[in-house]
């Protein structure tokens, strides 16, 4: 994730009220499980299930090397044990996720799409001031720390290519786990795309709506904007 802008108080708010409930959401504590995507630890999130028969709660790791599970709490300790002594063998169940919260999701698009404008200006004289004080950008920046107004900022999703897809340049094959850049449209609007393992999530940076990026899409027989060159 680019550089973001603002004081570190500001940030770590944000982080703690949005990023946090978000990325330990299930939606992506599955996705990263799936992927082997570390957190700052270097850890796994472990994925939460059902053990049958019995019943019994339980949690998954893994890691590079190897993969278990073990009772999600103290007090289910001894019906584990019970259920793994009485069965020869079991099933594990677990939950498809629900699409990560829409509220959450979008102050954090909002975040990003700041820090990607302040990434493309850092380098430029006084390019980051110009992100700070800049007035057309105020209704986003209170929308990402505070979240209103307006009460919900909407965005586009779409997944646009398998989880997991491999990629080829040259002789090298590899994972995309996400990627992003801004898209100016002949409208006259900027909105930021960001691809997170496979799923596009588009934000209109100047207001509340989406209906240019539809009307873009249509325009484009509905190519993604980073597959398509000279976009922005």
């Amino acid at each position: 994730m680019p550089p973001g802008v603002g004081c570190d108080k500001c940030n770590n708010y944000f982080a703690r009220k949005v990023e946090g409930p978000l990325l330990s959401s299930e939606h992506f504590r599955q996705a990263r499980f799936r992927n082997f995507v570390t957190n700052k630890e270097d850890r796994i999130p472990t994925i939460q299930g059902i053990l049958l028969p019995g019943i019994v709660p339980i949690e998954m790791f893994r890691d590079k090397e190897r993969q278990g599970i073990f009772p999600a709490g103290e007090r289910y300790l001894n019906q584990f044990i019970k259920s793994l002594r009485s069965h020869s063998e079991g099933k594990l169940v677990f939950p498809v996720a629900e699409l990560p919260d829409q509220y959450l999701m979008s102050r954090f698009l909002a975040k990003i799409a700041l820090e990607v404008i302040a990434s493309r200006l850092i380098e430029t004289p006084d390019g980051v001031d110009e992100v700070v004080n800049k007035c057309e950008l105020d209704a986003l920046r209170h929308y990402a720390r505070f979240g209103s107004p307006p009460n919900y900022w909407p965005y586009y999703t779409r997944r646009i290519y398998p989880e997991g897809k491999l990629f080829t340049e040259g002789m090298e094959k590899f994972e995309v786990l996400h990627e992003y850049n801004l898209l100016y449209t002949d409208s006259y609007e900027l909105y930021l795309v960001v691809v997170i393992l496979g799923i596009e999530y588009v934000l209109n940076i100047g207001g509340p709506e989406i209906d240019g990026y539809l009307a873009w899409l249509k325009q484009h027989s509905f190519k993604s904007p980073l597959y398509i060159e000279n976009n922005t």
